[in-house]
């Protein structure tokens, strides 16, 4: 797998001065070599007496880059304990966030796998890509309704990766890429004219990329993650980006491609889906990775040959789909709102074990 090189970055400590804070950013450097000299850089130069606080909100696993070993030992977790030991740093001291939702979970059952290493003092889920599709992304809502509409559906890829192939190989195999408007930037297949998904930034939008919602009335999401190279079977993952938030916030139904019950997890944040209104959404509690990926694919070409435009609209437009469209939409902006949330903050109404620090 070709994966983008990530590198760590110092930031100003501005939320407590009792922790070093470093944040894991994609910015093209080796993440394994940079870490290293960052917790290095922090033995000589920083108050002992403080404790470290890894920001990783913006992924979940990769960008580990460390060919031809093996899947343990490229796991984020195994990769970060290594690290530690190698500049004798003590685990106990440090904090860890991450972008998937059952971080807590996964590093429980990485801890019980490996009972020889200390863990570490925290280690929790924090929210980036949410508050950055509110912050980034211009507010689309009340422009879902615009018809008619010439497509059925919608899905923007840029970076290639294993389900991305498949999506692209499944809609041309039968005949789908144009019912709908959708990039595969590797395959010089854009929108926008993009011709290198390594010139991608996640920055404000222009104008004209919203004519894309004008023109389909769903969404195909193919997420960052689907655990399909995931070769840690205790390794449990639910990392949304700003491909799912974005469909929520322009109040766009969608079918998602991304981790196994990603749809039971939304829900469990306070959002609700689609099931029977428009699609079967029995997909996402296929733990079978290329499985699921063909079933959301497959029900994707059953709308598609089941609606007409005209029927499809009529769904789109019906009170009940209105209905839960503007519950997400107020949902999201109400988590954005908050300093953190967790899946156990909504679900069960009650505080999080590891709240962000």
């Amino acid at each position: 797998m070709s994966c983008t090189r990530l590198q760590m970055q110092v930031v100003e400590q501005v939320a407590d001065s009792s922790k070093y804070y470093i944040e894991i950013r994609n910015d093209g450097r080796n993440l394994y070599d940079f870490l290293i000299q960052e917790l290095e850089y922090f033995k000589t130069n920083a108050n002992p007496s403080l404790e470290i606080y890894l920001d990783y909100s913006t992924e979940s696993n990769y960008y580990f880059d460390k060919p031809g070993l093996g899947a343990i030992e490229t796991n984020f977790f195994f990769v970060l304990h290594e690290i530690l030991d190698k500049c004798e740093i003590d685990p106990g001291k440090v904090h860890l966030s991450t972008g998937n939702l059952l971080v807590n979970t996964a590093y429980n059952n990485f801890i019980m796998q490996f009972q020889d290493l200390k863990p570490l003092k925290n280690v929790f889920f924090q929210d980036f890509w949410l508050k950055q599709t509110i912050t980034m992304h211009t507010d689309y809502s009340e422009n879902y309704g615009k018809c008619p509409k010439q497509k059925y559906f919608c899905s923007l890829n840029g970076a290639s990766r294993e389900h991305r192939e498949m999506t692209y190989d499944y809609l041309h195999r039968h005949n789908l890429l144009d019912k709908g408007i959708c990039s595969f930037v590797w395959k010089g297949i854009s929108v926008d004219g993009l011709e290198d998904s390594a010139g991608y930034k996640h920055t404000v939008q222009p104008d004209d990329f919203y004519k894309i919602y004008d023109d389909t009335f769903y969404d195909l999401i193919t997420e960052t993650n689907t655990g399909y190279l995931n070769l840690c079977p205790w390794f449990t993952d639910i990392f949304l980006t700003e491909k799912t938030w974005r469909s929520i916030y322009y109040k766009r139904p969608f079918l998602l491609i991304g981790n196994y019950q990603s749809l039971k997890y939304l829900k469990e944040l306070g959002f609700k889906t689609f099931n029977n209104l428009l699609f079967d959404e029995s997909y996402d509690n296929e733990s079978n990775h290329e499985i699921r990926i063909n079933r959301v694919l497959q029900e994707n070409k059953r709308i598609i040959e089941t609606y007409s435009l005209a029927d499809l609209q009529k769904i789109i437009m019906s009170s009940e789909m209105s209905e839960i469209l503007q519950h997400n939409y107020e949902m999201i902006n109400k988590l954005a709102k908050q300093h953190s949330f967790t899946v156990s903050t909504h679900s069960n109404n009650k505080s999080a074990q590891n709240q962000a620090i």
